[in-house]
């Protein structure tokens, strides 16, 4: 049934840029050892829930973060990764591979006007969250199609998490940093569900956001890069 296709998005692991505190955008970082050991958390996790009701299919941000945390779930889950670079997070060009203090020292207009978490504002000259969103959206409910009535894991990335949700039950942009997506949360959605109530029906249920406790004995970061 189309209406209970259930997908599973996973933010990868802390990386060496998360733990850095680099503003990562497409940069390519490996796993930390703690992101590693998060990783392990998750695939135990997702192992207990895969027995109750299976995972038909995983799919991955191409960057070495999410494909890390990726592997770490297959490997329980029995199943193959499949690499989509349409997941990847969202490109914050110049920034990318700098921390905020050094973004702000070197392009102290460009950070002064992001202050204002501008959803049009291309960081770097990168994309924006309102890119990132038109390039997540279609890419996700693709996925879903292609699983109705499935249940699916996503891992991606922070940002392009919180710009697909806040579509999802039209939330504007801009309130997306009201949003906490730790490193291995899990936010579950069923994109195709009818909304509770209201006159005109509208599609799109999200169930849980940020949801890490199968990591509340691993020391967790919650920094959004």
């Amino acid at each position: 049934m189309r209406s209970r296709t259930e997908l599973w998005l996973v933010r990868h692991a802390e990386s060496t840029g998360n733990r850095d505190n680099i503003i990562q955008g497409q940069e390519d970082r490996p796993l930390s050892p703690l992101g590693l050991r998060q990783s392990r958390a998750l695939a135990d996790r997702l192992f207990k829930a895969h027995r109750r009701t299976p995972f038909t299919a995983i799919y991955t941000s191409d960057l070495i973060r999410a494909r890390e945390t990726a592997d770490a779930a297959a490997l329980a889950l029995s199943l193959k990764v499949i690499c989509d670079r349409r997941l990847r997070e969202i490109d914050v060009g110049t920034w990318g591979g700098l921390t905020t203090a050094q973004i702000a020292e070197r392009m102290p207009d460009e950070w002064a006007a992001w202050q204002g978490r501008c959803p049009t504002l291309r960081r770097g000259g990168g994309e924006s969250y309102q890119d990132a969103h038109d390039r997540i959206t279609p890419a996700i409910n693709e996925l879903a199609e292609q699983h109705a009535g499935q249940r699916v894991l996503v891992v991606t990335h922070g940002g392009v998490m919180r710009a697909y949700v806040a579509g999802l039950i039209d939330l504007d942009l801009v309130h997306v940093w009201h949003f906490s997506i730790g490193n291995t949360a899990i936010c579950r959605v069923r994109p195709f569900e009818t909304a509770i109530g209201g006159s005109t029906p509208r599609t799109g249920r999200l169930l849980c956001l940020n949801d890490c406790a199968h990591a509340e004995d691993v020391t967790m970061r919650s920094g959004e890069f």
